[in-house]
C-alpha cells in the first residue's frame, strides 16, 4: 500500500460522504449547504430538533443532533482554505524546483534526501511499518511535476486573491465539518498533484499533446472563472446595497421589493448557458491540470472525481433554487452545470 492509495481512499470517502448527504436533503440542509441555498441556517437547525422531538424530545440522539447542528463557523472563513493550499502548494513546488536543480549537480551526495520527495516516501514507509533506512527507492525529479504544481498554485492564489479583496463579506455561516473538509482537501490536494512522479519509474519528459492542450484550458477556465466570479460578487454588492436601504424605505411596498431585489439572475459570459459556470470551471481546472501531466498524474483522477461530484451536486441545488426564486423570469434553456446537457 503506498500513501498516494490512501489519498486516493480520502477523496473516495469525501464522495461518498456527499453522495449520503444528497440522499438525506433534510440532512444536506442542516451540515452542508450555506449561502443563497441556506438562508436561514438557525431555521433548518431548528428543523432537525423538531424532527428529534417527534422520534422523543428526551433522547440523547436528537441531543446530540441538534447541538452539532448548531456547530457553524462563518463562510468568509474559506479564505483560510486558499490560504493553506497557497502555503503548501507553494512550498512544494519551490521544493521540487531546487530538487530538479540539484540533478544538474553531482558532486551533491544524497542531495535527494534534502528534498520532501525523499521524506515523503520516508513517511510512507514508517507509516506501513518498513523499516527506518536513511534511504528509499526514489524517482528522479520531473519538470511536469513542477508545471502541474505551479499551475495548480496559480490557482489557488487567483482564488485567495479574489476572497480577500473582490468578493463581498457575507453573513453566511457553514458547519464546522464542512470547515474540515475544506482544509483537508486544501491540505492533500497539492500532494495528490505530485505524489505520483515520485514512485519508479517516475514521469517521463515524452513529447505529449496533452501538456499544451492542458496549459490552454487552464488559462481559458480561469479566466472564465474570475469572469463569472466577478458578475456573482457585483450582483452581491447591489444586493447588500438593496438590504441596507429596504428597512429606511418610507414605503412598506418598497421595502418588501428591495428584500425581492437582493438576489438577481446573473447574466453574462458562461451564465448564458450553465447556472454555474464557475464550478464548470473549477471542474476543468483540475483536468488541465491532470492533461499537463502529460495524464500521468493518476491520484489527481480522483480530485476530479470528487470536484466533479460535490461541484454538481451543489449546481443541482443552485439550479432549483434559482427556478424556484425567479420562476418564469429564469432562462428554460439554462442548464445547471454543463452546457445543452444538464
Amino acid at each position: 500500500m503506498s500513501f498516494a492509495f490512501v489519498l486516493c481512499l480520502i477523496y473516495a470517502a469525501l464522495a461518498g460522504i456527499a453522495l449520503v448527504f444528497a440522499l438525506a436533503p433534510s440532512t444536506r440542509e442542516v451540515f452542508v449547504k450555506y449561502g443563497r441555498t441556506r438562508d436561514k441556517p438557525e431555521t433548518a437547525a431548528k428543523g432537525t430538533q423538531t424532527s428529534g422531538a417527534r422520534a422523543g424530545r428526551s433522547t440523547i440522539l436528537a441531543a446530540a443532533l441538534h447541538l452539532c447542528a448548531s456547530w457553524t463557523v462563518p463562510k468568509n472563513l474559506f479564505t483560510q482554505f486558499y490560504c493553506v493550499g497557497a502555503i503548501i502548494s507553494g512550498l512544494l513546488t519551490i521544493d521540487t524546483i531546487a530538487w530538479c536543480n540539484s540533478q544538474a549537480t553531482p558532486e551533491l551526495s544524497g542531495a535527494d534526501q534534502r528534498f520532501f520527495g525523499h521524506r515523503y516516501l520516508l513517511f510512507e514507509q514508517w507509516l506501513f511499518g518498513g523499516s527506518s533506512q536513511s534511504r528509499v527507492p526514489i524517482a528522479d525529479p520531473s519538470r511536469l511535476a513542477v508545471l502541474s504544481l505551479v499551475l495548480f498554485t496559480i490557482h489557488v492564489l487567483i482564488r485567495l486573491k479574489e476572497c480577500v479583496y473582490d468578493q463581498p463579506l457575507t453573513d453566511a455561516r457553514m458547519h464546522i465539518g464542512q470547515y474540515a473538509v475544506g482544509i483537508v482537501f486544501y491540505v492533500v490536494t497539492p500532494l495528490a498533484v505530485v505524489a505520483d512522479s515520485y514512485y519508479p519509474p517516475g514521469w517521463g519528459l515524452q513529447s505529449s499533446w496533452t501538456v499544451p492542450v492542458g496549459i490552454a484550458i487552464f488559462i481559458y477556465a480561469s479566466i472564465h472563472q474570475w469572469r463569472c466570479h466577478q458578475i456573482l460578487y457585483g450582483l452581491r454588492r447591489r444586493g447588500l446595497d438593496a438590504k441596507s436601504t429596504g428597512p429606511d424605505s418610507t414605503s412598506t411596498s418598497q421595502g418588501s421589493s428591495a428584500r425581492l431585489d437582493s438576489y438577481a439572475i446573473p447574466t453574462g459570459d458562461l451564465f448564458k448557458y450553465v447556472s454555474c459556470p464557475h464550478f464548470l470551471c473549477e471542474i476543468l481546472i483540475y483536468i488541465s491540470i491532470w492533461l499537463a501531466s502529460a495524464c500521468q498524474a493518476t491520484t489527481l483522477l480522483w480530485v476530479i472525481g470528487w470536484t466533479a461530484i460535490n461541484l454538481g451536486i451543489t449546481a443541482r441545488e443552485s439550479q432549483q433554487w434559482y427556478r424556484a426564486r425567479f420562476g418564469a423570469r429564469y432562462p428554460r434553456d439554462r442548464r445547471a452545470l454543463v452546457p445543452f446537457v444538464w
